[in-house]
């Protein structure tokens, strides 16, 4: 029978300890790279398809490579260079990371490519040396051929046991507690670590060449514990399960960011008040609702519209369902809205809430999105098909569909509108634009307007309740002007999405002709 020699110095438990680490640590930094490109590239299909490609590209080659280079030299050395390479790299990430996506991002738009190039640079070359040391420790583990079996099996079972820590413990605590940039120096440190220890007591190396690497690796550990930030320092910062948020602050607003995207605004001055057009838009439907009673709102942010209608409808009994409960804190802690009575918040996702409730809205509002875009799960014939068995008979639907304006996004908006009249024939659509100045001459907020009153009114109708309600102090005055983005011109037909097929990430098109309103048409 053959044998393999193995020194005799290396216990097994010291080879398991780093078989079981190193599974974690390549798991982990799988996981907390989807938060590290969210902020940059948002958080799609494209993006966790780029993640875990790069990620298995890297492991594939990193096994390959482990194997070979153990065959060739010393064991106890390869896996020092191996786990001190990748923990440099780590270290790298977390110090330069964001000027690294924001480079890409930059240089490459595309919404697949730009992320696998991001991956590659920052999460390729860990997941690459991380993998090489589990060949190289199976040449140490495996010292008689006639138990290979078990010595391998043991070693690749107890790595992907490290692999499920690793995914467990960032994705339900790690993420939580500290944060991803910490989170990223700690695995570096945890390889860097476990490199030192095989470099140091299982090697014969000059002491030159401990200092010089002590020096290397110091430096990029200090940067990584003072990571070069290309984001403007929030009021607060957290990483919740689902994506990073920001709590921003000028002379005049207080923002909330999530990921990269602005989710609510507040006006300092004047909290309660509705400062972005497309909520005071939205607002209107309630000229179209005869005496609502129970309100809807999908999509929570930092709770403007809920406080609003909690001081300006105080009899209107609504439910609130915002699936992030990090949001839902900061809307009370940061933006003043403090829940009375008659509201309730829920903590789910929009699809699950609607699945398991029986009740009835004379009012529901969409407000729900994932980086600039809805989620495709609420953009479907299904989903369109649960607010319509929801609604009341004389209810009224309002959907912010997001930002789309001349030369984007427009074969979105004809697929959510073709998508919508599966459930509601009769829709109207208002193009507003924000605030502010963007790239995009034409940038616009969608709302769409559905339910059986747009049956029986014309926009004139419609005009009137609405300077009923703002005489009344119960509309914003700045819906009369805004009703006045209505778009006369019908949507083309589109792709219709259902939960089955929803190429919502794809659909980019070319812009709709703006249309004047004409007062007098009715709304069907």
């Amino acid at each position: 029978m053959g044998f393999v020699n193995r020194p005799a110095h290396i216990p097994q438990w010291f080879l398991l300890i780093t078989a079981l680490a190193t599974g974690a640590v390549v798991m982990a930094l799988e996981i907390v790279g989807s938060r590290l490109l969210a902020p940059v590239f948002g958080n799609s299909l494209f993006v966790w398809g780029a993640l875990i490609g790069v990620i298995l590209a890297a492991m594939s080659s990193g096994y390959a490579f482990g194997g070979w280079v153990s065959d060739r030299y010393p064991g106890a050395q390869v896996l020092a260079g191996l786990l001190l390479f990748s923990g440099g790299w780590t270290f790298l990430i977390a110090w330069l990371g964001q000027p690294v996506l924001f480079k890409v991002a930059g240089v490459i738009e595309d919404p697949r490519w730009g992320p696998c190039v991001a991956a590659a640079l920052l999460l390729g070359p860990p997941a690459f040396g991380l993998s090489g040391v589990l060949p190289a420790l199976l040449r140490l583990a495996v010292s008689d051929l006639e138990y290979f079996g078990r010595h391998t099996g043991r070693m690749i079972a107890l790595s992907t046991m490290g692999s499920l820590a690793g995914t467990w413990g960032t994705a339900f605590f790690f993420l939580s507690w500290i944060g991803s940039q910490a989170l990223v120096a700690w695995l570096g440190a945890i390889q860097v670590g476990l490199g030192l220890w095989w470099l140091i007591g299982r090697a014969s190396v000059r002491p030159l060449v401990i200092g010089v690497l002590f020096l290397c690796i110091g430096g990029l550990g200090a940067g990584a514990w003072f990571p070069i930030q290309m984001l403007k320092a929030p009021v607060y910062q957290e990483d919740s399960p689902y994506q990073q948020v920001r709590i921003r602050d000028d002379d005049l607003f207080r923002y909330l960011v999530l990921d990269r995207t602005f989710h609510a605004v507040m006006w300092k001055a004047d909290p309660v008040a509705l400062f972005l057009p497309y909520s005071q838009l939205m607002v209107a439907s309630l000229a179209l609702a005869p005496e609502p009673k129970r309100g809807l709102i999908l999509g929570h942010g930092g709770g403007s519209l809920a406080k609003w209608l909690a001081h300006r409808w105080p009899e209107l009994e609504l439910d609130v369902v915002e699936f992030d409960p990090t949001v839902v804190r900061m809307a009370e802690e940061y933006f003043f809205y403090q829940p009375p009575p008659q509201h309730h918040v829920h903590v789910r996702d929009a699809r699950v809430f609607l699945n398991s409730t029986g009740q009835r809205y004379d009012l529901i509002w969409v407000d729900a999105f994932a980086r600039h875009m809805i989620p495709f799960h609420l953009t479907t014939v299904e989903f369109f098909a649960e607010l319509r068995a929801h609604l009341a008979p004389n209810g009224i639907l309002a959907v912010n569909l997001a930002s789309s304006g001349e030369g984007g996004d427009l074969l979105r908006a004809n697929a959510v509108a073709q998508t919508m009249r599966q459930s509601f024939p009769h829709i109207e659509s208002f193009a507003v634009k924000g605030p502010w100045k963007s790239s995009q001459p034409r940038s616009e907020n969608l709302i769409f307007f559905a339910g059986a009153p747009l049956e029986q009114h014309t926009l004139s109708t419609i005009v009137a309740n609405v300077n009923r309600l703002v005489e009344q102090q119960r509309l914003p005055f700045e819906a009369i002007a805004l009703l006045t983005a209505h778009r006369t011109q019908p949507w083309e037909a589109g792709i219709v999405l259902t939960d089955n097929y929803a190429p919502y990430d794809l659909l980019i098109g070319s812009s709709v002709p703006e249309v004047q309103l004409n007062a007098d048409k009715p709304l069907k």
